[in-house]
């Protein structure tokens, strides 16, 4: 995107036409106004901006990379953001510099989207502050409700030539058409621009906040990835505790803490000092063992106070100007960005519920060992004559909330339950794919050792097929082992196997096949009735009176007779 440079020092700020402005923003008067006054005043080199910031925000000058990149983007001056939305920006940049990745314009303009403000009464088309408002909710707001902060502005103007270099560069002055203009030396002639916009900006509000979206398909692969990242982080962090007034924590009809999902702390992580101070808030906002310290430590001063009544309470810590942890990436990309989607947070506190009917609520007592489910398969009627209900502590938990925490919790669900349903899917289509190509590898098995035992009752019948043969042969004339066999004989017996055998020999290795054979027999009838019984484990097979050589007649199992035996 060509970079937009502000106007040359020569332009006439004063002059300009503000009544596009709310009525609010522009005839406010700040408090530290010496001689009063209608309405803003903006003069060139100089840029409002409200107090909030600097003493509650952490930010300083000269802004950060990051916080100009976002100014520029946006073509609005600093002042033109509520003071949320301003929190929201260190916030993201300081949590970029905690895990480790560089804040782009595209992934805060993916996180973050825009909300213009609406003036009030006949002014359709004035324009207030601008907000941002959170895709996915990752961050608490700074305040959920800021006051105060619209007459506590200020004029911020250098005073010397480096901070007058950290909002004002040296460019080439151009003409109408874009042209840069030369002076009479050939040189080209240089004026002031500022590096983000120094007053109101009409040009921000021509631009639907659609024109703003960066979608996810428009990030790169690492941006998406770090997108990904402060989700993670973010979905570790321990739940929060609902408590009363006294810092106890409210606890349903079951005794059970009631909880709620806990986020970026903004206002705490903004506090921080230093970048060991960033590190130790992020790492208390991720461990419940911190979470629990801290609420111990509050209460033990809480009772503290009460037992030393004389005792003065402690002042409530207040901003700092000391410096605060900052990141220092630089930011290449300034392309444009937006989100759609809203999000609210939900109330810090709820009353205390009275008892109710624990069947309802789905939970067990705290003392037992596991989370038992509702007997769903063995009570087919369970929400049929008992209609589901919520609980007291529910129902105040969600009443609090608005139409867009309802949605998004709702959303929320919605995803759990089909990846839920996507995970059942692929375990289930993995599970019975398994259980296909066991069944299938089982049957290939019995295949193969029924091949393998008629191979071999078929190797061992033609050799003894062949011997009988060559005896036969042998026995209808003398046989010598000196001559040679005869045409016969090699017809018979092609590769001289039995060439020399002596008759003796040729019948002793005919009995010796015979047994082989009934070994085998034997070995392939025992090897199918083992398979059989592992094929049907429920089923117990009779196999009492079963033998290889008895034979199935008219569906009876008959023995051979003597005769055959013989």
């Amino acid at each position: 995107m060509v970079e937009e440079q502000a106007p040359a020092s020569t332009s006439n700020v004063d002059g300009d036409d503000y009544a596009w402005v709310a009525d609010e923003p522009r005839t406010t008067v700040s408090k530290f106004s010496l001689n009063g006054g209608d309405e803003i005043k903006f003069q060139w080199g100089s840029f409002p901006m409200y107090q909030i910031a600097f003493e509650h925000m952490g930010y300083r000058l000269s802004f950060s990379n990051f916080e100009v990149a976002v100014f520029r983007y946006l073509h609005l001056t600093p002042s033109q953001l509520h003071p949320n939305s301003l929190a929201f920006i260190r916030a993201f940049e300081m949590t970029a510099a905690y895990l480790g990745f560089l804040p782009t314009i595209p992934l805060f303009f993916h996180t973050f989207h825009l909300q213009r403000s609406k003036p009030k009464g006949d002014a359709s088309n004035k324009f207030g502050w601008v907000s941002l408002k959170q895709s996915i909710k990752l961050f608490e707001m700074f305040l959920e409700f800021v006051r105060g902060f619209k007459d506590s502005y200020f004029f911020i103007k250098p005073l010397n030539s480096v901070s007058w270099q950290s909002i004002i560069y040296r460019g080439p002055a151009k003409d109408a058409t874009g042209a840069p203009l030369v002076g009479p030396d050939g040189r080209p002639v240089l004026e002031d621009y500022s590096r983000f916009p120094l007053s109101w900006r009409k040009s921000h509000y021509l631009k639907p906040a659609s024109d703003f979206i960066y979608f996810a398909e428009e990030l790169t692969v690492e941006e998406l990835s770090n997108y990904e990242q402060m989700k993670v982080f973010v979905s570790g962090f321990p739940r929060k505790y609902y408590e009363d007034g006294e810092g106890n924590p409210i606890l349903d009809e079951m005794g059970v803490p009631v909880t709620k999902k806990a986020f970026i702390d903004t206002r705490k992580l903004l506090a921080c000092k230093s970048a060991a101070e960033m590190e130790a808030c992020f790492q208390e906002m991720s461990t419940i063992a911190a979470k629990f310290r801290k609420s111990k430590a509050a209460k033990e001063k809480r009772q503290a106070a009460v037992l030393d009544s004389s005792s003065n309470a402690a002042p409530s810590p207040g901003g700092d100007n000391t410096d605060n942890a900052r990141g220092n990436s630089v930011i290449v990309d300034l392309e444009d960005v937006v989100v759609n989607a809203e999000n609210q947070s939900r109330p810090a506190k709820v009353a205390r519920v009275e008892q109710v009917n624990a069947t309802a609520t789905g939970r067990v007592l705290p003392a037992s060992p596991k989370f038992v489910l509702p007997p769903a398969i063995g009570s087919p009627e369970l929400v049929r004559k008992s209609p589901a209900a919520l609980s007291d502590a529910e129902q105040a938990i969600m009443s609090d909330m608005g139409p867009e925490a309802l949605k998004n919790e709702l959303a929320d669900a919605m995803v759990a339950a089909f990846k839920l349903m996507e995970i059942s899917s692929f375990l289930n289509g993995r599970e019975c794919k398994h259980l296909e190509e066991r069944d299938a590898a089982r049957e290939e098995a019995v295949l193969a050792n029924q091949w393998l035992e008629q191979a071999k009752i078929k190797d061992l019948t033609t050799e003894k097929e062949t011997l009988e043969g060559k005896v036969k042969d042998l026995e209808s004339r003398p046989c010598s082992s000196g001559t040679a066999p005869d045409a016969d004989e090699l017809v018979v017996d092609p590769n001289g196997e039995y060439k020399g055998f002596t008759r003796a020999a040729l019948v002793s290795r005919i009995f010796e096949l015979e047994s082989q054979q009934l070994d085998v027999a034997k070995s392939s009838f025992d090897n199918a009735v083992a398979q059989l019984m592992v094929l049907n484990p429920g089923v117990e097979l009779v196999v009492a009176g079963a033998s290889e050589l008895k034979e199935v007649r008219d569906g009876a199992i008959i023995s051979p007779s003597p005769k055959e035996e013989d």
